[in-house]
């Protein structure tokens, strides 16, 4: 476990977020974006309050949460988890059940890399109707571990958008075609 942070890899401040995440997408989908504080009422990056979630259409269909233990994408109510390593130990099988978790080290990456991996895990989505996960149990030879409570799956996440030419792109245990 990489020694860069001494709580919670995932506490991401507004500033972070607008020029790390936000600035990675269109001016288009910018303007759609709606920004809600940890107290659940809208706000803006520049307001002061601590955005905990953002969402892309007004029905958040499309929206993702900062929680410092866990960030977590949701489309079209299918969770992708993105779980501190730290606090993995404490995740139970409830926790996780029915949930997208991804598996990869979350301690290694910066705030920088983390905020554009999560805009281009986002960005499978723009412009989609709906989510279809699969999971798969992990073969003994990928690396994967058990957990104290859950064990690592794979997921096959295909996405409805219409989109004539699909496109794939895999992020560690997780494939998404859209």
């Amino acid at each position: 476990m990489s020694e860069m942070y001494n709580g919670y890899c995932m506490k991401f401040n507004n500033e972070e977020i607008r020029q790390l995440f936000c600035n990675k997408f269109s001016d288009e989908i910018r303007s759609q974006i709606i920004y809600i504080a940890e107290d659940g009422s809208e706000a803006d990056l520049e307001s002061g309050k601590k955005i905990e979630t953002i969402a892309f259409d007004k029905e958040e269909n499309i929206s993702i949460m900062f929680l410092g233990h866990q960030t977590s994408i949701f489309a079209y109510n299918q969770e992708i988890m993105f779980i501190d390593e730290a606090s993995r130990g404490s995740y139970t099988i409830s926790d996780v059940y029915g949930n997208v978790v991804y598996e990869g080290k979350m301690r290694e990456m910066s705030h920088e890399q983390m905020l554009d991996f999560f805009s281009k895990i986002i960005l499978c989505f723009i412009g989609s109707t709906g989510v279809h996960v699969t999971e798969l149990d992990v073969p003994p030879t990928s690396g994967y571990q058990k957990h104290n409570y859950f064990d690592a799956h794979i997921y096959i996440i295909n996405v409805d958008n219409g989109h004539a030419n699909r496109q794939s792109q895999i992020f560690e245990n997780i494939t998404i075609y859209y």
